[in-house]
């Protein structure tokens, strides 16, 4: 089977709960997350991502490969990467930012097995624990 491209029908299918699994690679993730941040107010965006991927993996029978922190820092990346630069379309957006393809990009963000935390799973993990420095006990807004 040859990878998908056609990302604005695959942002459709993801929102709509219809997107199958098979094929759906890093780059088609990275592709329908631009799709659906060139159509949506940033928070909705990643809010229709976020549904749409977690039905997706409870659809092929493996609720457990969604991550919330690995969805919301990619989603954040996309959006930073679009708010910096004007893409005319997906594959531009794809071709100009080809280390958000490579493996292991998140180590730029997170410690190593911080990712893969039943915590990170569950719930966006914006700052792993102690990574600005010592805690000053300030929590939340």
């Amino acid at each position: 089977m040859s990878e998908r491209t056609d990302y604005a029908v695959m942002a459709q299918e993801l929102a709509a709960g219809t997107l199958q699994s098979e094929g759906f690679t890093h780059r088609a993730h990275l592709g329908v997350a631009y799709e659906i941040l060139s159509r949506h107010e940033v928070f909705e965006g990643m809010a229709v991502y976020a549904r749409g991927l977690r039905r997706l993996t409870e659809a092929a029978g493996v609720p457990e490969k969604f991550n919330a922190t690995v969805t919301l820092a990619f989603l954040s990346l996309t959006a930073e990467r679009m708010a910096a630069r004007d893409y005319p379309d997906t594959e531009a957006f794809l071709h100009g930012n080809p280390d958000l393809l490579q493996p292991g990009i998140l180590g730029r963000y997170y410690p190593a097995g911080a990712l893969g935390s039943d915590l990170a799973r569950a719930v966006p993990v914006l700052m792993p624990h102690n990574a600005g420095g010592a805690d000053d006990g300030q929590r939340g807004v």
